[in-house]
């Protein structure tokens, strides 16, 4: 009877680190939501707003889905997968920053001018 008991009582310490792991990322995702609400405002240039904020993004993602969709606790192969989706959506990103720039677009040339 004891050892049934024992074990009980590592499985309900198990299930409680995880539920205080969980409390405290929530905590942590949070505070970092308001970094990035303050960081809009703050008078920096954008292009270090833009890349601390994608910066912040990537943790906040990364936490969600290892922690919060259980992927710390599954085999490697589907933190692979959803890692990949991260790469393509991080390319696909990229590549409509630079086509879609304003750098990018040609000015208007003015005839007679």
């Amino acid at each position: 009877m004891s050892d049934t008991h024992a074990i009980d009582t590592e499985h309900l310490k198990a299930e409680n680190d995880k539920y205080y792991a969980f409390v405290n990322l929530a905590l942590l995702l949070a505070a970092v939501t308001g970094v990035e609400l303050v960081l809009v405002y703050l008078p920096f240039p954008s292009t270090l707003i833009f890349s601390i904020l994608i910066a912040l993004s990537l943790f906040k993602f990364i936490g969600v889905v290892a922690w919060f969709m259980h992927l710390i606790y599954d085999k490697l192969l589907l933190t692979l997968a959803f890692g990949t989706g991260l790469v393509i959506a991080v390319g696909t990103y990229t590549a409509l920053l630079f086509l879609l720039g304003g750098d990018a677009v040609a000015p208007q040339e003015i005839p007679g001018l």
